[in-house]
């Protein structure tokens, strides 16, 4: 098994200063399931039990979720809800955007105040 996001989260979990058992204890896991996901044993837990470890952590979920290769529940739902969403997503994916081309996506919408808040703030 692909070993990175337990790598990563032994290493988030222990320059949070928490233990395996005390961060088991939070999430409501066994520890010997937090050890064999830190080691690679077992594949990354799901996305509400990665939520659950990041709040524990105090850290940004988006961090666990990339290395899971997972997708926040949030956008999930998104995503679900606007059919357009994931046609966008589509076309980027065949245009085979790139992080400049997201960043200048992400610019333009600013600029353009596209978005409820922006057209609220009128």
């Amino acid at each position: 098994m692909d070993d990175a996001f337990g790598q990563i989260l032994r290493k988030r979990r222990i320059d949070s200063g928490l233990g395996l058992r005390e961060l088991a204890r939070l999430i409501n896991k066994s520890p010997g399931y937090l050890s064999d996901v830190e080691k690679g044993h077992v594949p990354p837990p799901s996305e509400a039990v990665i939520l659950d470890i990041a709040a524990a952590l105090a850290i940004e979920k988006k961090d666990l979720l990339v290395a899971a290769r997972k997708v926040d529940p949030e956008v999930s739902d998104y995503v679900a809800q606007k059919p357009e969403v994931a046609d966008f997503l589509r076309m980027a994916r065949d245009e085979e955007f790139e992080q400049e081309d997201w960043e200048r996506i992400t610019q333009l919408a600013r600029i353009a105040k596209l978005g409820k808040r922006e057209k609220e703030k009128k």
